[in-house]
This record gives C-alpha cells, structure tokens and sequence, in this order.
C-alpha cells in the first residue's frame, strides 16, 4: 500500500536500467508515518462533522491534500 500511493501521486524519477533499479525513489514507510501520521493533532465535531484538527504547517498540509487528492483521482 506504501508503495502504491507513492507511486500513483509522484511520477517516475529514474530510466529503465540493465540491473532493473525501481523507477521511482520511494520514502520509507517509517518516514511516512512521521511526515503525515504522527503528527499532532485533535478529532473536533465542529457542525456536526467528525474533523482532524491539526496546527498550521503549509508543508504537511500540501503534502497532505496532494496525497489525498491523487487518491481520489484513482478511486
């Protein structure tokens, strides 16, 4: 699954090579984890709708919302 969301929301960095190298440079599932799910945050029922309340930081909610949306491109 890691490798699969990496691979629909990012394009091919690398060719075709002899000793068969992976197309793309993929994260770590560690690193993931760090960058989008282990980051604080707080569930909030604002008008009704459960809701992921987190601070303000451009870049994890860019990465966030680019993930997201190449999922549902694919869905």
């Amino acid at each position: 699954l890691n490798r699969e969301l990496q691979m629909l929301s990012t394009a091919p960095v690398r060719n075709t090579t002899e000793k068969r190298a992976p197309l793309w440079a993929f994260e770590q599932l560690g690193t993931l984890r760090r960058k989008l799910i282990q980051r604080a945050g707080r569930l909030t029922r604002p008008q009704g709708q459960l809701t992921l309340t987190m601070s303000a930081n451009p870049p994890v909610r860019a990465e966030l919302l680019h993930y997201l949306n190449n999922l549902q491109r694919a869905a």
